[in-house]
């Protein structure tokens, strides 16, 4: 019992740390943003898996007629526009989450870029949420 609470504490120290280091300002912040830096996509779009809030389809900039997934405007709205989202976040059954969302979630998880120590350059509100994502997935 002892070796198995020592493994999880790790775990519920980053957890509790994420979420106090999240502000109702910070996400307010985030919300504000017109064309957000890299590391505030990648946690959103990670984020949004993480809560199932679903994509929308826009034109592709890159490719002319061809449109592509867009996970920033449903975050604006269902994720950083959400009132209850710090609530939302400390209920969030962690110990039941589908395995079809963890297996898109790790890879985020594995990328260089989506780390907390350099989502914070982009904003402290997504690096927050970078680590809530991050202990999520351990």
């Amino acid at each position: 019992m002892y070796v198995l609470l020592t493994k999880l504490l790790p775990r519920v120290d980053c957890f509790v740390q994420a979420l106090n280091s999240l502000s109702k300002s910070d996400l307010v912040e985030v919300k504000a943003m017109k064309t957000p830096p890299g590391g505030v996509v990648i946690t959103s779009q990670a984020v949004c898996l993480m809560m199932k809030v679903k994509p929308v389809k826009i034109a592709d900039p890159d490719r002319p007629g061809k449109k592509k997934l867009d996970y920033w405007g449903p975050a604006k709205k269902e994720i950083f526009g959400d009132s209850k989202l710090l609530q939302k976040l400390t209920k969030y059954d962690r110990d039941n989450i589908d395995p079809e969302i963890v297996e898109k979630v790790s890879v985020f998880c594995e990328r260089d870029d989506f780390t907390p120590e350099l989502v914070k350059k982009a904003s402290k509100a997504a690096a927050g949420l970078c680590q809530w994502v991050h202990a999520m997935i351990r």
